[in-house]
């Protein structure tokens, strides 16, 4: 596995994972009245399902779009959004396809929340 590669893996798993951590910690259980431990376990299964899922039809909306979808790093490392359009595809580098992808990082950052989300449920179930 080359290092764009490994990047794009590693930076997906640790998003999601971090969401998924984060979630418990930082959503606020007490504002949508929710205090039980029970309640807040059915609260925190929902929030990572819902923001798998939400992240694999978006990115799957950007796949089907019929363009590259652009990364923030394509924008800035080309000037601008114009020149990075003229750019796209065209780097020298051996990484494989998917890792200059937005809409496929998205879209794997998405089913990695899922696994996260039938990890945590079966052990809280």
């Amino acid at each position: 596995m080359n290092r764009p590669a490994l990047r794009f893996w590693a930076s997906a798993a640790g998003v999601a994972i971090g969401f998924a951590a984060l979630v418990p910690v930082a959503f606020p259980y007490g504002l949508v009245g929710r205090d039980a431990a029970t309640d807040r376990d059915a609260v925190w299964l929902l929030v990572v399902f819902t923001a798998g899922m939400m992240m694999i039809l978006f990115g799957a909306a950007a796949l089907l779009g019929g363009r590259r979808a652009l990364g923030v790093t394509d924008v800035v490392d080309a000037g601008s959004v114009s020149r990075a359009l003229a750019r796209a595809g065209k780097d020298g580098e051996t990484a494989p396809g998917y890792v200059n992808n937005a809409a496929v990082w998205t879209v794997v950052t998405g089913a990695l929340l899922l696994l996260i989300y039938f990890a945590l449920w079966m052990t809280l179930r």
